[in-house]
């Protein structure tokens, strides 16, 4: 172990030092940086609040998780437990440890939701929770200090670079037709699978570490399946959304408190069905047909939230779809 990683071991050892309380606490913000909170805060906002930001916090969110899926399988880095067997790890993790997902998730969502919200207190709060979440991945040892510091920076950059050229990107792509928007929200979706196949293929010949291994537990770091998760999802909901755009318009998501929670239960029952009940029946292998079938499952969910929910919503008078700007 070189001395930058006896250092950074340090850190983790020491922070879990502090006792089980600290931990118990910080096992709620690393909650609020799992990706299964960001897929259910997405929706919520997309049905419940604002459609287009909800749209833009889902953008944020799946290139967030498609880079970082990248830069996992390019760099490689193992995480504080597999390396030490003074860190204990609160959490079970099988993938690659830098950057971390949590840090960079929470930098690029939470960090545009300030963006969306323009308030001083707000942006605050927002900031607070982006610390504490990449914080916690710390106290629950599974990251060490530089995964988390490269994570917030990643999603830092993401949030700068779409405050530059999301309104050029969507003037461009509301000129184009419906059909080169799905085919470039199909061609991109692809790209995002392309690079992370890319960076695994760096890896041949790369064996992990027994050492590694011994202390990790069941894990399998060189996956893609967090890659195509982002890719369907990205797919689907973007496609989605460009179909209905065009055919009726975006879902108006004002209207009464009680018509707003019934949308989000109606649409997470949906989100459920298709998540728990293709899960059962697809296989969860690392062959190609299971990676196929994980795509057209992310896809179907994507699909779900942007355009067959709304839909499903205007039918049971819960909203309307209305012609628009973006």
């Amino acid at each position: 172990m070189d001395q930058i990683r006896e250092v950074e071991v340090f850190v983790n050892i020491f922070l879990q030092s502090l006792g089980g309380g600290l931990q118990s606490v910080m096992k709620l913000f690393t909650m609020l940086g799992d990706e299964i909170f960001f897929i259910l805060v997405m929706p919520a906002i997309y049905w419940c609040v604002d459609a287009l930001v909800g749209l833009r916090v889902g953008v944020m969110l799946l290139l967030s998780g498609a880079f970082n899926n990248f830069f996992k399988l390019l760099l490689r880095g193992p995480r504080p437990y597999w390396i030490s067997d003074q860190v204990k790890p609160v959490v079970h993790e099988s993938s690659f440890g830098i950057p971390s997902g949590h840090a960079m998730n929470a930098a690029a969502v939470w960090g545009w939701m300030a963006v969306e919200a323009r308030k001083k207190v707000t942006s605050i709060v927002f900031i607070l929770v982006i610390f504490l979440i990449g914080f916690s991945r710390l106290v629950m040892g599974v990251h060490f200090l530089t995964d988390v510091l490269l994570g917030w920076v990643l999603g830092s950059l993401l949030v700068l670079i779409f405050l530059v050229f999301q309104k050029r990107i969507g003037g461009w792509l509301k000129e184009r037709s419906v059909g080169a928007q799905i085919g470039l929200a199909f061609a991109s979706s692809l790209l995002m699978i392309l690079i992370s196949l890319g960076a695994r293929s760096l890896a041949a010949g790369w064996s992990i570490p027994q050492a590694w291994l011994d202390r990790a537990g069941e894990i399998n770091p060189l996956s893609i399946g967090g890659t195509l998760t982002m890719a369907g999802t990205w797919f689907g909901m973007l496609g989605g959304f460009a179909y209905l755009r065009k055919w009726k318009g975006i879902l108006d998501s004002k209207g009464p408190l009680w018509k707003r929670l019934l949308r989000f239960v109606v649409g997470l029952i949906g989100v459920l069905i298709i998540y728990l009940g293709l899960g059962q029946l697809f296989p969860s292998n690392e062959d190609l047909l299971s990676g196929i079938l994980r795509y057209l499952r992310y896809g179907l969910i994507g699909l779900w939230v942007s355009m067959l929910a709304p839909l499903l919503f205007e039918a049971l008078k819960l909203a309307q779809i209305q012609k628009k700007e973006l």
